[in-house]
């Protein structure tokens, strides 16, 4: 089978990427033909199909929002004939059997779509975020942040939701608005995958047909991950150092709990302020970007994982790593990840703004080894019986099967 895999990135930025990376080399391990489509950028994975990729779009400085360059990206939001016509060329060059579209809005834009159903050719969107229900991409928990799902273009300028820029605020609202408008994702689809109930639930809020929802939770090859039931006696978070991940939970728990070692493990753009914000924590280390051998080193000698996200996370893959290798994950209780983490079976589900929540849950784990014992057993025991990796790829296979037989109709 030829298979398109979408996606405005080639090559390992988050988490999303890493399982498009990672899906695409079990396909291919299984004999089918992998083409990826993304933009042009210098960390791209070298690959033949890179000519047909659309050009390089600046969409991280909100500034670069006011310039040439800024209008250029806000045509690529919109639509993208660039992309179209690319695409186009390279479905007509590889006729594929499908497309698996993932994050394409801003870098590629929704167009491709089009050109998509010009051919008939099958498609599914895997859901990693809330950008189509949602002119953000993340959702706040109550009491967190706004709720911004239903802001108007001018509202939401004044407001600068997004990147703390007017510019942004305007073209992510613009664009959002126009593609609702269109209901462009929802008419040339053939099928959503969601990773979770939740976000299935959101989608038929948002007034996709739930005929075409599918929910397919992440998966974790467990076989090639060894657990570890011994620690050395730290609390870890890994991810993105950004505020709606919540890591200045982590910073006040440092500061309550002195005897206590925590890890962050990651960047992003508030990192600064986090290091000022815990620069006089002597038990709070961050360890900047890891990966590979010493990111796994860091989960096997890990007591517990954190995950005090203030916004609603769709599938955090970060919780399938840690109860791989054994560990109980504390987390939010918001979005997918009471769906994954069941309480005092194989970690704790705290409010994310209850500091008294965490405080009590992290001294539960630190102060009772029977307990710690007990939920890390749990965490592994739910991998190994819920999260199969095997699993998600039969269920995804499936999905593939029932996308092309809708076509035939």
């Amino acid at each position: 089978m030829k298979i398109i895999q979408a996606n405005k990135h080639f090559y390992l930025r988050s988490g999303a990427d890493r399982y498009i990376l990672e899906l695409s080399d079990w396909l291919r391990s299984e004999g089918h033909e992998v083409i990826p489509f993304a933009m042009k950028h210098p960390e791209n994975i070298p690959t033949p199909y890179a000519k047909s990729f659309p050009s390089e779009v600046e969409t991280e400085n909100p500034k670069s929002h006011l310039n040439l360059q800024g209008l250029h990206s806000l045509g690529r939001m919109l639509y993208s004939l660039e992309a179209r016509r690319k695409f186009a060329t390279l479905l007509f060059d590889t006729k594929p059997d499908l497309c698996h579209i993932h994050s394409i809005y801003t870098q590629l834009s929704p167009s491709i779509l089009h050109t998509l159903a010009d051919r008939r050719v099958p498609t599914v969107m895997t859901i990693h975020d809330h950008h189509l229900i949602s002119p953000q991409y993340n959702i706040w928990a109550e009491g967190a942040g706004k709720n911004y799902r239903h802001v108007g273009i001018i509202s939401g300028t004044i407001s600068k939701f997004h990147k703390d820029s007017y510019a942004a605020s305007f073209a992510q609202a613009l664009a959002f608005k126009f593609h609702r408008w269109l209901n462009i994702y929802a008419r040339n689809v053939d099928l959503f995958l969601c990773p979770s109930n939740y976000m299935k639930q959101q989608m038929i809020r948002g007034g996709f047909p739930e005929k075409k929802l599918r929910v397919l939770p992440y998966g974790i090859d467990a076989k090639t991950v060894q657990p570890n039931y011994t620690h050395k006696k730290y609390a870890l978070f890994v991810g993105r150092l950004s505020e709606e991940k919540g890591i200045e939970t982590i910073i006040s728990l440092a500061k309550i709990l002195p005897d206590i070692t925590f890890k962050i493990v990651g960047r992003g753009p508030s990192m600064e302020k986090l290091h000022r914000a815990g620069d006089k924590c002597s038990n709070l280390e961050f360890m900047g970007f890891r990966m590979g051998d010493e990111l796994k080193e860091l989960y096997e000698n890990a007591t517990v994982v954190l995950l005090p996200s203030r916004v609603h996370e769709v599938f955090p893959l970060i919780t399938l790593e840690a109860m791989s290798v054994g560990k109980p994950v504390i987390g939010s209780r918001v979005g997918g990840i009471p769906e994954i983490i069941e309480d005092a079976i194989n970690g704790f589900l705290v409010s994310p703004l209850d500091l008294s929540g965490w405080t009590e849950a992290v001294m539960r784990i630190f102060y009772d080894d029977d307990l710690q014992q007990r939920l890390s057993h749990g965490a592994r025991d739910c991998i190994e019986k819920r999260f199969s990796l095997d699993e998600h790829h039969r269920k995804l296979m499936m999905y593939y099967e029932e996308a092309m037989s809708m076509k035939k109709k």
